[in-house]
């Protein structure tokens, strides 16, 4: 599944406060399934849901499995936020590998390289 990834430092939104880490966020260019939904800053599309991993209890048709299938139907991308601490220490580890020094790239020239790492990992082998 794509995913979208907020990395702290870099992109300015901020997993909701009022979502608990449990749940999972969805973005996507349409509208999605969700116990919560709302529209935010374009990434892969500007709707957004999140989705209970119990479903709704006072909702007896909010079934969680559900609404990650049609999510995933509808071309939502799961979001994931990155500490600025783990883009740091992928940077780290990138630069001994290599035996450069990471104070030489900027922040954003890690992110990035961090990101295509991360998409090429997810891909099937």
């Amino acid at each position: 599944m794509d995913k979208v990834l907020f990395i702290e430092g870099y992109h300015e939104t901020e997993r909701p406060v009022d979502i608990p880490e449990t749940w999972t966020i969805y973005n996507a260019p349409r509208p999605l399934y969700g116990h919560k939904r709302w529209q935010g800053d374009f990434r892969h599309g500007v709707f957004f849901a999140a989705v209970a991993p119990e479903g709704d209890p006072v909702d007896e048709f909010s079934d969680a499995a559900e609404y990650h299938k049609r999510n995933r139907e509808l071309d939502g991308h799961e979001c994931l936020w990155v500490p600025k601490a783990e883009v740091m220490a992928y940077g780290a580890q990138k630069a001994a590998e290599y035996g450069i020094d990471l104070d030489e790239f900027d922040y954003k020239d890690i992110v990035e390289s961090f990101v295509d790492n991360y998409h090429r990992q997810e891909q099937p082998a």
